[in-house]
C-alpha cells in the first residue's frame, strides 16, 4: 500500500530502453520504452489486439521508496504480436510512497461513495491502519477520485472519512467478477477518527500477535 504525494514534472525518466510497469485498466504489464519524440512514446506490450486507441494507462517507475507514475493515453494501439503501443507523451508525474503506517486486516464492512454522487455502496474493508484502507466493492471509482467513508470500529464511534484513490485493481476471487480493489489513502484525518482507528489498530495487532 502506498501514500499519494505532489504532482511533478516530468523527469529524465523518459528515455530510451528504460523499464517500467504500464498499468492498463487495472493489470500491469513490464515495458520497455523504444522511442521518445516530443508529443509521444513508443514502448513494448505482448499482446496484439488490445489495448484499444483513446483508452487512458499509466506508466509506473517503481523504486525502493515509492513510484512515480505518468497518466496518459494509448494513440496508436498494437498492430501485431510484439508491436508495441505509442502512447501520447505525459506532462507531469505524479510520486507515490510506499506506506509508514501499520495496516490490520479487517472482516468489517463500510459505506463508500463518490465525493460528488448520492449513491452510496458497500465495501469490504480489507485492511486499515490510520494512513488509508484497502477496500472491494462494485463501486467504480477513478485514479484520484475522492470518495467519503463511514467507518463504523468495534467499540467506537461511527466517523465520515475522506480519501483520495491511489491505486485500482480487480477484486479476489473470492469477491464478485464486477468488483474492484481499491486502495484509499485518508485525507486530512480528524484527530478522534486517528485515535480510534489506532486503538482498533493495537486491539487487531494484539488478537493476531498475542505477545503484543
Amino acid at each position: 500500500m502506498t501514500t499519494s504525494g505532489t504532482t511533478r514534472s516530468v523527469n529524465d525518466e523518459l528515455y530510451v530502453g528504460n523499464r517500467c510497469m504500464l498499468r492498463v485498466a487495472g493489470d500491469h504489464f513490464l515495458v520497455k520504452i523504444l522511442h521518445v519524440e516530443k508529443t509521444h512514446i513508443h514502448v513494448t506490450f505482448p499482446g496484439r489486439e488490445y489495448p484499444i486507441e483513446g483508452l487512458q494507462v499509466m506508466l509506473e517507475f517503481h523504486d525502493e521508496l515509492g513510484f512515480n507514475s505518468y497518466r496518459t493515453h494509448i494513440v496508436r494501439g498494437p498492430d501485431r504480436a510484439g508491436g508495441g503501443l505509442v502512447l501520447a507523451r505525459p506532462v507531469d508525474s505524479r510520486r507515490t510512497k510506499y506506506r509508514d503506517s501499520c495496516r490490520v486486516p479487517t472482516d468489517l464492512t463500510v459505506h463508500v461513495k463518490d465525493q460528488v454522487h448520492v449513491r452510496r455502496y458497500d465495501a469490504s474493508l480489507v485492511n486499515i491502519s490510520a494512513g488509508g484502507a484497502l477496500i472491494v466493492t462494485p463501486a467504480q471509482f477513478d485514479f484520484s477520485s475522492t470518495i467519503e467513508m463511514t467507518l463504523s470500529l468495534p467499540g467506537e464511534p461511527r466517523h465520515h472519512l475522506v480519501g483520495q484513490v491511489i491505486h485500482a485493481t480487480g477484486a479476489p476471487q473470492k469477491y464478485n467478477t464486477n468488483d474492484k480493489t481499491y486502495g484509499v489513502r485518508f485525507i486530512e484525518l480528524a484527530p478522534d477518527a486517528t485515535e480510534s482507528i489506532n486503538r482498533y489498530v493495537l486491539n487487531r495487532l494484539r488478537e493476531i500477535y498475542p505477545t503484543v
